[in-house]
């Protein structure tokens, strides 16, 4: 069986400044799934991916969205699922509108709550997407928010809420998921699917740090939060200066690839 590489994707396999996936990654994934099975790790929602063609872009072999919250095999089967507790959703919902600030909530699909504020504009324009409409079905499983803040924003309002993990993005906005679960642990449920215990990961940012921590081996993009970089056996170019190629062609571990 062909171990598993997992990419994160914004500002790893997408440049946030074009918002694609650079040709030079396309091609090199195509190598890659020569000796390896391919997957997504994200804390974007399938749904997402597919609107921005992310998903359609290659044969992706699993896809961990939302954080490792739901994990969807490559027909875009859930075969793992974990949401946050009815008391946690309405601890965080109520503690935003304490301080009228505005939510996303993250099912399959998006919901706004609240208004939408300069600092989602913002991160909005980062993510590439449109502000939802919808409203938050009265019943709905939610497996993680996001909230948006000033880019230098700790969020203690939110982390003080007990059962939940905070991790700041790269833009104005943080994650917000059940504590003791991440996109390792969506991982964890993706290899069984595969019957295998390693993976290799690529990151860049807050919300990979346990993906790439208990990964065999972490490469890191160029441009990757310090914090990233510090869990990193290999840091790579940055996104804009084709980091996953220069990676596939001179990292250490797929020199053995190379002819």
């Amino acid at each position: 069986m062909k171990e598993l590489i997992f990419f994160d994707v914004d500002d790893t396999l997408v440049d946030s400044k074009t918002h694609k996936i650079p040709e030079s990654t396309l091609a090199v994934l195509q190598e890659m799934a020569e000796y390896y099975e391919i997957g997504i790790a994200t804390g974007r929602s399938l749904s997402t991916l597919l609107e921005n063609g992310v998903a359609n872009s290659f044969a992706w072999s699993v896809y961990v969205c939302n954080n490792g919250q739901l994990v969807y095999d490559k027909d875009h089967t859930v075969i793992y699922s974990a949401s946050l507790s009815n008391d946690i959703v309405q601890t965080i919902i109520e503690t935003a509108r304490k301080h009228q600030e505005p939510l996303l909530a993250g099912t399959p699909e998006w919901y706004q709550i609240g208004t939408p504020n300069q600092n989602q504009m913002i991160a909005h324009s980062f993510f590439h997407l449109d502000i939802p409409k919808q409203t938050l079905p009265k019943d709905a499983d939610v497996y993680m928010f996001v909230a948006f803040g000033a880019s230098d924003s700790d969020y203690d309002k939110y982390r003080s809420i007990s059962g939940i993990q905070v991790m700041r993005g790269q833009s104005n906005y943080c994650d917000i998921i059940a504590e003791n679960s991440g996109k390792d642990v969506g991982i964890k449920e993706a290899l069984r699917l595969f019957h295998q215990s390693t993976y290799i990961a690529f990151g860049d940012s807050n919300n990979d740090i346990t993906m790439l921590k208990n990964a065999r081996y972490a490469i890191v993009m160029g441009q990757g939060s310090e914090t990233a970089k510090a869990n990193a056996d290999y840091i790579t170019k940055p996104v804009y200066e084709d980091g996953i190629a220069y990676a596939w062609k001179h990292c250490p571990l797929f020199q053995k690839h190379q002819l």
